[in-house]
């Protein structure tokens, strides 16, 4: 999850940990965030076993999708990433440009 300190980062860790047939595996938000070495689901008062990192390839170690809930520069950073790892992604990313969905259109190629 990037973005996962965020407002719908949140309710997504939220709903990932609630779901059946869904594993949280890492969490990501951007150096300097106070949630960084935090558990992912600490603001639900409960353990993932996730700490929050700004690592892109430690956070994408285990993961087979991305979602991606932050900013334009994040999200393609994260495609590259998840590109050079085989790691599939889920984008609500708000504010990309023509240049951005072109970009994302050529990762979602590979």
């Amino acid at each position: 999850m990037a973005g996962a300190a965020g407002r719908m980062g949140r309710m997504l860790v939220e709903a990932v940990l609630a779901a059946d047939d869904c594993r949280l595996v890492g969490a990501l938000e951007v150096a300097g965030s106070p949630a960084l070495g935090q558990d992912a689901g600490a603001f639900l008062g409960r353990a993932s076993g996730v700490a929050t990192t700004s690592d892109i390839h430690a956070g994408l170690a285990a993961a087979q999708v991305l979602i991606d809930f932050t900013r334009p520069e994040g999200t393609m950073a994260h495609l590259r990433a998840c590109r050079e790892l085989g790691v599939r992604a889920v984008v609500g990313t708000t504010g990309l440009t023509a240049t951005h969905r072109a970009e994302i259109a050529q990762c979602a190629e590979h």
